[in-house]
């Protein structure tokens, strides 16, 4: 069992915020097991210390769980007014993570268009129809597969996946290819601008889908996702700003952005996930419609 110092950070708000999809969580214990790629990893919280086991000695928890980020000038970076302080001080350590290129681009083209519940259940039948049997700690599933190995439109067609199939399966194609072009050297040497026009190249990648994988998986910090929740809160809150900043254009998602954007600035995305975590846990917002995701 390793310990690694974990200052600023918020284990549960991490895990539980959106960004990924194949975790679990044991309350006899208190520790969460998360499945990335061919690694299972078991991490547990007290205090300032993060304790670890992995199943793979080459996964790089500091790195997945963003804790290399510099949180205290981030923090201070997106701490505009009240409205987003409130937000952040209800989930403080809130961190965002650096998943694979790969299976964070399957996972949220997967996730298009549906829910958290039914997502899980996908991404779950395509890595047991595609993926390597993996067993660690009493953990037993089924590693995410490689862009290669899923090479069989009949048999991925039967995980569920409904119209999302045919994207997920040329979009393998591509990152199977051994081009590298959407690797994460060669999108870094992109501007944010640059890597989203990349993105939404690939088969059911939109404007909110690269918003995800730019910033959950490449690094772009100031990328800021827009669902149904973002909408309403940004709305809610900064209505009159986008206004104004809309110019007489509809108040749309992509304005949306490109006002968080503006406001926000370089750690933008920062600022989007506290404000998504903060109005998918309140009790006044969660009963008010059914859970989109980013």
């Amino acid at each position: 069992m390793g310990i690694i110092n974990a200052s600023d950070f918020n284990l549960k708000a991490t895990i539980e915020s959106g960004q990924l999809f194949r975790h679990s969580y044991d309350s006899r214990s208190g520790f969460y097991a998360v499945i990335a790629g061919d690694s299972v990893a078991r991490l547990r919280q007290e205090g300032d210390k993060l304790q670890y086991d992995c199943s793979n000695s080459d996964f790089g928890v500091a790195t997945f769980f963003g804790l290399n980020h510099s949180y205290g000038e981030l923090i201070k970076s997106i701490s505009k007014d009240e409205k987003i302080t409130a937000a952040i001080n209800r989930h403080y350590g809130l961190r965002i993570l650096q998943q694979s290129p790969w299976e964070c681009t399957a996972s949220f083209i997967i996730s298009s268009f549906s829910n958290i519940p039914r997502i899980r259940q996908c991404i779950g039948k395509v890595a047991a129809a595609f993926g390597d049997s993996i067993e660690f700690d009493g953990i037993r599933d089924f590693s995410f597969p490689q862009p290669q190995q899923i090479s069989n439109f009949s048999k991925l067609k039967k995980c569920g996946l409904g119209y999302r199939a045919k994207y997920l399966f040329e979009t393998a194609k591509v990152f199977g290819s051994g081009n590298y072009e959407y690797s994460l050297p060669q999108m870094r040497k992109l501007s944010y601008a640059e890597a989203k026009e990349k993105m939404m190249r690939l088969p059911g990648v939109g404007e909110k889908v690269a918003d995800c994988i730019l910033l959950f998986s490449y690094g772009f910090l100031e990328a800021f996702p827009v669902d149904v929740w973002i909408q309403r809160a940004m709305l809610g809150n900064y209505g009159s700003e986008i206004n104004s900043f809309a110019a007489g254009r509809k108040p749309s998602e992509k304005v949306v952005a490109g006002f968080a954007r503006s406001y926000f600035g370089e750690y933008a995305g920062y600022a989007q996930q506290f404000l998504y975590h903060d109005a998918r846990t309140s009790p006044r917002i969660s009963r008010a419609a059914p859970v989109p995701l980013p």
